[in-house]
């Protein structure tokens, strides 16, 4: 069963209620007029939920297994904290986006603003659309997928963690370095776009890893060499 909540007359704690009421009890809910609410599907843990328009900031924050879709455009730090689920916004998105998260999957089908992937720990993240400046700034894990073109810093002081675009970036950040794809890589790209319907080849992709393990302490410790494919 699908139900509908309007989001007119409700503030975030409302909204949330509302949410957590129904969301045992359907297979689906759907909410409407509900651009104006700050951190609307906080801390689900099931579910799924269909946003129609825009939301505001923190949507879908500590997100822990509900798959949240907004058809919109959303605020700054969606997704932050994130567990696991997934938490797909149909337009551009503000600063901020996907940060801390520890699992999960976060697709923005626009646009990115700054600082995207911050602290990223093991979420799948990717943005069709371009991203803003410091994507990736200590990372220490999971993924960064961008299809569009990157801003200045691009993975800055990272420490683990891959960063693969198929645009440009006007420069990398400290302790960031080009390699080239491995099999591997083509094979887990492969099986990600595919999964989420993009019809691009891997091997268009750049990526981007850490120079080394440890920046902050010692240059002896480096990131693993590959020979590559390409």
């Amino acid at each position: 069963m699908v139900i509908s909540i309007d989001g007119t007359e409700l503030n975030m704690r409302e909204c949330n209620e509302r949410i957590r009421e129904l969301i045992g009890k359907n297979d689906r809910i759907e909410i409407f007029n509900a651009s104006h609410i700050d951190g609307l599907c906080a801390g689900l843990r099931s579910g799924k939920i269909l946003v129609h328009g825009d939301v505001g900031d923190y949507f879908g924050i500590l997100n822990a297994g509900a798959e949240l879709v907004v058809t919109g455009s959303s605020g700054r730090f969606i997704g932050d904290g994130m567990t696991a689920g997934r938490v797909e916004v149909g337009a551009d998105v503000g600063d901020g986006a996907a940060v801390y998260c520890y699992g999960g999957i976060v697709r923005i089908r626009g646009s990115a603003g700054n600082f995207l992937g911050t602290m990223n720990k093991g979420a799948t993240i990717i943005v069709e659309g371009d991203i803003g400046n410091n994507a990736g700034t200590y990372m220490v894990g999971g993924d960064i997928v961008v299809l569009g073109d990157a801003g200045e810093a691009l993975g800055d002081y990272m420490i683990r963690g891959v960063i693969y675009i198929a645009g440009s970036y006007r420069d990398l950040g400290n302790n960031a370095k080009l390699e080239k794809l491995r099999y591997s890589d083509l094979d887990k790209l492969g099986t990600l776009l595919a999964a989420e319907g993009l019809n691009l080849n891997p091997r268009a992709f750049q990526k981007i890893i850490p120079a080394t393990l440890r920046p902050f302490y010692s240059e002896k410790t480096q990131a693993p060499e590959s020979g590559g494919v390409r």
